[in-house]
């Protein structure tokens, strides 16, 4: 049986990267002995990879999740969010626009890419040093979340890692690590335990590291969420009870989970 209770980061057939009805994946959380899931499935509106663009959220998706949640009542607590691709300028007001278009529960900020140019394609190119393209991308989210306050959390703060392991104290980027802490701290916002790790075998790489979240809670950050990232039915929930143990080693004794854009509190 799990211990958390509550899967922060659910995508469905409405991300281009998933083919799974909601139905499907609030059922495999029911089966899972789950309380709650928030669907966060993508808006990347200038996403450099055509194919993995996306358009203002439709009211279709948010009928689907209604219609889910009015499905599953008195089983799940089915929670609206969405994940946002954020970048400077002006993919800015579009996600301020998308933002406020919804009465969303939870919004997710990730930093899949610059304008021109995807994390991932960066990495396997290897046409810059891990630790340059570590510092290339925490300098990005940096200079996003000073930009765009309208989210609730950090999806995967180390996405980076599954193409260039982040230096032991973060290296060129220990300076800018902090600051993008306290840029989080000081806008009442959180950071999210990401498990999806465990599906890319990145072992004691979590997301974010038992080193960051220390460094975060040091520095004052009080707010995390924890969400599997699942795209298919079996992802849902999947480890974690690990992200409760990373947790309680990085000294945080609660996790949070938010409604109407404002989190509440459960024990670890």
């Amino acid at each position: 049986m799990m211990y958390l209770k509550y899967d922060s980061h659910i995508h469905s057939e409405f991300s281009t990267d998933s083919a799974a009805p909601m139905e499907v994946m609030a059922r495999a959380a029911v089966e899972r002995g789950l309380l709650g899931i928030t669907f966060t499935d993508h808006y990347h509106p200038d996403y450099p990879d055509f194919l993995h663009r996306t358009g203002q959220p439709t009211s279709a998706y948010h009928s689907a999740i209604e219609r889910t949640a009015r499905q599953f009542s008195g089983q799940l607590e089915v929670l609206r969010g969405l994940e946002m691709g954020v970048l400077t300028g002006p993919t800015l007001p579009a996600c301020e626009a998308a933002a406020e278009a919804y009465p969303y529960d939870f919004l997710l900020a990730a930093f899949h890419s610059t304008r021109s140019e995807t994390f991932d394609g960066l990495g396997r190119a290897r046409t810059m040093p891990p630790e340059q393209l570590c510092l290339h991308y925490y300098s990005h989210v940096l200079t996003c979340i000073r930009a765009f306050q309208n989210y609730d959390s950090l999806a995967h703060l180390n996405l980076v890692d599954r193409y260039a392991k982040t230096p032991a104290g973060g290296g060129a980027a220990r300076e800018v690590l902090d600051e993008i802490y306290r840029t989080v701290i000081a806008q009442g916002k959180g950071l999210e335990v990401n498990t999806s790790s465990h599906r890319y075998g990145m072992g004691t790489r979590t997301t974010p590291t038992l080193e960051m979240l220390r460094r975060y809670r040091e520095l004052g950050g009080e707010i995390v969420t924890v969400g599997s990232d699942a795209h298919a039915p079996e992802w849902v929930g999947s480890h974690l009870d690990e992200a409760g143990v990373l947790l309680r080693a990085a000294g945080f004794k609660h996790y949070a989970v938010f409604r109407k854009r404002s989190p509440e509190f459960f024990p670890l």
